[in-house]
């Protein structure tokens, strides 16, 4: 439920829309609720909803929590990430017998471990992901990872907007409400 300062400035925001848009939007608030909800949830508007195993339900903001494991591999890779790095390099680089995070994490040495580890912090906004041919990259941010991926596709930081969320997002594999939030950031530098 919307609160008054919430319906003002959604009032606010239809007013700048000329009529046609004004109109359109209306419409696509009458006829097809489901389609906005679909386009808003594409573009990371909303957040993502999920089942967990007993039948649960929660949202991205709900499931952001690390594990000491994320959080400690997080803080390591905070000086390991200087440029990009696959999950080999980073397994050298963590996973090996003489690594720190080795000696007190020992599932480190295992790619499928380290993988899951990276795709947590992926997932939470912590670092970037991006794939060149069909090897992925992993970034120090996600706004690093959206910077690649517009160098990859020959597109200028100026030129990415809120419209390649989608595109993206699948090429990424970051959730979209991250890769819109580093648009947003990229967009502002």
């Amino acid at each position: 439920m919307m609160n008054r300062t919430d319906e003002n400035t959604l009032q606010d925001v239809i007013e700048q829309l000329d009529e046609e848009e004004a109109s359109a939007l209306r419409s696509l608030i009458d006829e097809s609720p489901e389609l906005l909800r679909q386009i808003l949830d594409e573009y990371g508007y909303l957040e993502e909803v999920r089942a967990t195993d007993d039948g649960r339900f929660i949202s991205n903001a709900e499931s952001v929590t690390l594990t000491e494991a994320q959080t400690e591999l997080s803080h390591h890779l905070d000086s390991v990430l200087k440029e990009s790095m696959t999950l080999s390099e980073i397994l050298d680089e963590v996973g090996s017998e003489s690594a720190e995070f080795r000696e007190q994490y020992s599932s480190a040495q295992y790619r499928s471990w380290l993988g899951d580890q990276l795709a947590a912090l992926v997932s939470t906004g912590h670092i970037g992901r991006f794939k060149k041919g069909r090897t992925v990259h992993y970034t120090s941010t996600p706004e690093e990872a959206v910077r690649h991926w517009g160098r990859l596709n020959e597109r200028f930081p100026e030129d990415i907007s809120i419209a390649d969320v989608r595109t993206i997002s699948s090429d990424t594999g970051m959730p979209n409400n991250v890769v819109r939030d580093a648009i947003r950031q990229v967009s502002n530098e």
